[in-house]
Protein backbone atom coordinates (compact mmCIF):
# COMPACT_ATOMS: atom_id res chain seq x y z
CA UNK A 1 0.00 0.00 0.00
CA UNK A 2 3.08 2.38 0.69
CA UNK A 3 4.31 1.80 -2.49
CA UNK A 4 1.10 2.88 -4.34
CA UNK A 5 1.17 5.84 -2.65
CA UNK A 6 4.56 6.73 -3.17
CA UNK A 7 4.04 6.26 -6.86
CA UNK A 8 1.18 7.64 -6.85
CA UNK A 9 3.35 10.73 -5.26
CA UNK A 10 5.88 10.69 -7.74
CA UNK A 11 3.51 10.43 -10.88
CA UNK A 12 1.81 13.44 -9.03
CA UNK A 13 5.15 15.60 -8.23
CA UNK A 14 5.96 14.32 -12.39
CA UNK A 15 2.65 15.75 -13.64
CA UNK A 16 3.59 19.26 -11.69
CA UNK A 17 7.40 19.71 -12.62
CA UNK A 18 6.60 18.64 -16.33
CA UNK A 19 3.85 21.10 -15.89
CA UNK A 20 6.18 23.81 -14.45
CA UNK A 21 8.84 22.98 -16.94
CA UNK A 22 6.38 23.95 -19.51
CA UNK A 23 5.22 26.55 -17.95
CA UNK A 24 8.82 27.77 -17.86
CA UNK A 25 9.29 26.69 -21.16
CA UNK A 26 6.15 29.21 -22.48
CA UNK A 27 7.38 32.06 -20.86
CA UNK A 28 11.27 31.84 -21.96
CA UNK A 29 10.21 30.97 -25.64
CA UNK A 30 7.35 34.42 -24.72
CA UNK A 31 10.78 36.42 -23.20
CA UNK A 32 13.03 34.99 -26.57
CA UNK A 33 10.58 35.88 -28.86
CA UNK A 34 10.21 39.57 -27.43
CA UNK A 35 13.78 40.49 -27.08
CA UNK A 36 14.26 39.55 -30.78
CA UNK A 37 10.99 41.68 -31.39
CA UNK A 38 12.99 44.46 -29.60
CA UNK A 39 16.49 43.77 -31.50
CA UNK A 40 14.77 43.88 -34.80
CA UNK A 41 13.01 47.17 -33.52
CA UNK A 42 16.41 48.64 -31.97
CA UNK A 43 17.88 47.28 -35.67
CA UNK A 44 15.84 49.27 -36.85
CA UNK A 45 15.95 52.55 -35.30
CA UNK A 46 19.40 52.21 -35.55
CA UNK A 47 19.95 52.14 -39.24
CA UNK A 48 17.20 54.84 -39.90
CA UNK A 49 19.65 56.63 -37.36
CA UNK A 50 22.53 56.06 -39.36
CA UNK A 51 20.72 57.18 -42.26
CA UNK A 52 19.75 60.64 -40.95
CA UNK A 53 23.29 60.66 -39.80
CA UNK A 54 24.51 59.91 -43.75
CA UNK A 55 22.28 62.57 -44.89
CA UNK A 56 23.18 65.38 -42.19
CA UNK A 57 27.05 64.47 -42.94
CA UNK A 58 26.48 64.85 -47.00
CA UNK A 59 24.82 68.27 -46.30
CA UNK A 60 27.34 69.49 -43.95
CA UNK A 61 29.75 68.45 -46.38
CA UNK A 62 28.14 69.87 -49.02
CA UNK A 63 27.87 72.97 -47.49
CA UNK A 64 31.22 73.42 -46.35
CA UNK A 65 32.31 73.04 -49.64
CA UNK A 66 30.20 75.89 -50.65
CA UNK A 67 31.37 77.51 -48.05
CA UNK A 68 34.82 77.19 -48.43
CA UNK A 69 35.02 77.62 -52.27
CA UNK A 70 33.13 81.00 -51.87
CA UNK A 71 35.60 82.14 -49.41
CA UNK A 72 38.43 80.88 -51.37
CA UNK A 73 37.33 83.11 -54.09
CA UNK A 74 36.95 85.61 -51.75
CA UNK A 75 40.70 85.29 -50.24
CA UNK A 76 42.10 84.59 -53.57
CA UNK A 77 40.91 88.44 -54.63
CA UNK A 78 42.01 90.37 -51.43
CA UNK A 79 45.38 89.11 -52.10
CA UNK A 80 45.43 90.56 -55.51
CA UNK A 81 44.06 93.64 -54.43
CA UNK A 82 46.65 93.81 -51.55
CA UNK A 83 49.82 92.61 -53.89
CA UNK A 84 48.10 95.12 -56.68
CA UNK A 85 46.07 97.41 -55.06
CA UNK A 86 46.03 99.74 -58.83
CA UNK A 87 44.58 96.02 -60.28
CA UNK A 88 40.84 97.20 -61.98
CA UNK A 89 38.58 95.32 -59.32
CA UNK A 90 36.75 93.28 -62.06
CA UNK A 91 40.03 92.32 -63.33
CA UNK A 92 41.08 90.85 -60.05
CA UNK A 93 37.66 88.80 -59.53
CA UNK A 94 37.67 87.43 -62.65
CA UNK A 95 41.39 86.30 -62.12
CA UNK A 96 40.27 85.04 -58.52
CA UNK A 97 37.45 82.99 -59.85
CA UNK A 98 39.37 81.60 -62.69
CA UNK A 99 42.07 80.66 -60.68
CA UNK A 100 40.05 79.10 -57.82
CA UNK A 101 37.96 76.79 -60.78
CA UNK A 102 41.45 75.29 -62.52
CA UNK A 103 43.54 75.62 -59.71
CA UNK A 104 40.96 73.03 -57.89
CA UNK A 105 40.63 70.85 -61.47
CA UNK A 106 44.33 70.86 -62.23
CA UNK A 107 45.08 70.20 -58.50
CA UNK A 108 47.71 73.20 -58.17
CA UNK A 109 47.83 75.50 -55.55
CA UNK A 110 45.91 78.81 -56.14
CA UNK A 111 48.93 80.69 -54.20
CA UNK A 112 51.31 79.26 -56.65
CA UNK A 113 49.43 80.17 -59.50
CA UNK A 114 48.89 83.53 -58.22
CA UNK A 115 52.53 83.74 -58.03
CA UNK A 116 53.12 82.09 -61.54
CA UNK A 117 51.10 85.02 -62.78
CA UNK A 118 52.80 87.79 -61.15
CA UNK A 119 55.94 87.18 -62.01
CA UNK A 120 54.98 86.09 -65.78
CA UNK A 121 52.80 89.21 -66.45
CA UNK A 122 52.21 91.20 -62.86
CA UNK A 123 48.80 90.48 -63.46
CA UNK A 124 48.84 92.22 -66.82
CA UNK A 125 46.06 90.27 -68.85
CA UNK A 126 46.87 91.73 -72.33
CA UNK A 127 50.75 92.08 -72.05
CA UNK A 128 52.55 90.30 -75.22
CA UNK A 129 56.43 89.20 -75.02
CA UNK A 130 59.12 89.93 -77.57
CA UNK A 131 59.49 86.22 -78.02
CA UNK A 132 54.77 86.36 -78.29
CA UNK A 133 54.26 84.83 -75.32
CA UNK A 134 50.71 86.23 -73.93
CA UNK A 135 48.67 86.93 -71.72
CA UNK A 136 48.44 86.55 -67.79
CA UNK A 137 50.25 82.79 -67.93
CA UNK A 138 52.60 83.83 -70.71
CA UNK A 139 51.50 81.10 -72.85
CA UNK A 140 54.20 80.79 -76.13
CA UNK A 141 52.04 80.56 -78.93
CA UNK A 142 53.43 77.60 -80.49
CA UNK A 143 50.91 75.48 -77.44
CA UNK A 144 48.10 77.10 -79.71
CA UNK A 145 48.77 74.01 -82.00
CA UNK A 146 49.33 71.19 -79.32
CA UNK A 147 46.51 72.21 -77.16
CA UNK A 148 44.22 72.88 -79.69
CA UNK A 149 43.60 76.35 -78.03
CA UNK A 150 41.28 78.59 -80.40
CA UNK A 151 40.45 81.58 -77.71
CA UNK A 152 43.23 84.47 -77.60
CA UNK A 153 45.33 83.84 -74.76
CA UNK A 154 44.59 87.08 -73.68
CA UNK A 155 41.30 86.04 -72.42
CA UNK A 156 41.88 85.62 -68.61
CA UNK A 157 40.30 82.18 -68.25
CA UNK A 158 42.17 80.61 -71.47
CA UNK A 159 45.17 81.69 -70.12
CA UNK A 160 45.04 80.34 -66.58
CA UNK A 161 43.28 77.20 -67.96
CA UNK A 162 45.98 76.34 -70.18
CA UNK A 163 48.97 77.73 -68.51
CA UNK A 164 47.51 75.44 -65.76
CA UNK A 165 47.42 72.34 -67.92
CA UNK A 166 50.98 73.20 -68.94
CA UNK A 167 52.87 73.44 -65.45
CA UNK A 168 50.58 70.28 -64.97
CA UNK A 169 52.51 68.26 -68.01
CA UNK A 170 56.16 70.01 -66.59
CA UNK A 171 55.43 68.58 -62.76
CA UNK A 172 54.46 65.49 -64.04
CA UNK A 173 57.47 65.13 -66.14
CA UNK A 174 60.25 66.36 -63.92
CA UNK A 175 58.63 65.54 -60.51
CA UNK A 176 60.05 68.78 -58.97
CA UNK A 177 58.66 71.92 -58.88
CA UNK A 178 61.38 74.35 -59.55
CA UNK A 179 62.68 71.98 -62.32
CA UNK A 180 59.38 71.96 -63.46
CA UNK A 181 58.51 76.27 -63.16
CA UNK A 182 62.67 75.95 -64.84
CA UNK A 183 60.72 74.25 -67.94
CA UNK A 184 57.67 76.74 -68.13
CA UNK A 185 60.04 79.64 -68.41
CA UNK A 186 62.99 78.02 -70.80
CA UNK A 187 60.82 75.53 -72.03
CA UNK A 188 62.10 71.46 -71.71
CA UNK A 189 64.75 71.50 -74.36
CA UNK A 190 67.17 73.70 -72.75
CA UNK A 191 66.28 71.63 -69.36
CA UNK A 192 66.64 68.48 -70.46
CA UNK A 193 70.28 69.39 -72.31
CA UNK A 194 71.50 70.97 -68.94
CA UNK A 195 70.25 67.96 -67.29
CA UNK A 196 72.24 65.85 -69.90
CA UNK A 197 75.10 67.49 -69.69
CA UNK A 198 74.52 66.86 -65.36
CA UNK A 199 74.09 70.55 -65.01
CA UNK A 200 71.65 72.73 -63.11
CA UNK A 201 68.71 73.69 -65.80
CA UNK A 202 67.52 76.26 -63.15
CA UNK A 203 67.78 80.59 -63.78
CA UNK A 204 66.54 83.00 -61.45
CA UNK A 205 63.00 82.10 -62.59
CA UNK A 206 62.13 79.28 -60.19
CA UNK A 207 63.09 81.27 -57.17
CA UNK A 208 61.25 84.51 -58.01
CA UNK A 209 58.07 82.29 -58.22
CA UNK A 210 59.06 80.60 -55.21
CA UNK A 211 59.46 83.76 -53.51
CA UNK A 212 55.98 85.22 -54.81
CA UNK A 213 54.48 82.16 -53.85
CA UNK A 214 56.02 82.86 -50.03
CA UNK A 215 54.14 86.03 -50.25
CA UNK A 216 50.72 85.04 -51.19
CA UNK A 217 50.71 82.13 -48.84
CA UNK A 218 52.00 84.74 -45.95
CA UNK A 219 48.87 86.71 -46.83
CA UNK A 220 47.19 83.60 -45.15
CA UNK A 221 47.80 84.80 -42.37
CA UNK A 222 47.25 88.78 -42.46
CA UNK A 223 43.75 88.16 -43.82
CA UNK A 224 42.69 86.04 -41.01
CA UNK A 225 43.66 88.70 -38.52
CA UNK A 226 42.39 91.75 -40.60
CA UNK A 227 38.89 89.34 -40.96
Amino acid sequence: MLTLVVQILLVVGLMFVGRALFEIRGALELQRSETLDRIEELARQSEAVAVEHRALHEEIMRLRGYVTSRTSEDVLFLKIMVAKPRLEVEVAREIARHVKTYATLYEQDPDLVLAMIDVESDFNPQIVSYMGATGLMQVMPQWRKVLAIQEELTDIETSIKYGLQILGFYREMYKDLEVALTAYNRGPGAVDAALMRGSDPKNQYAPRVLERYAYFRALNGNLSREG
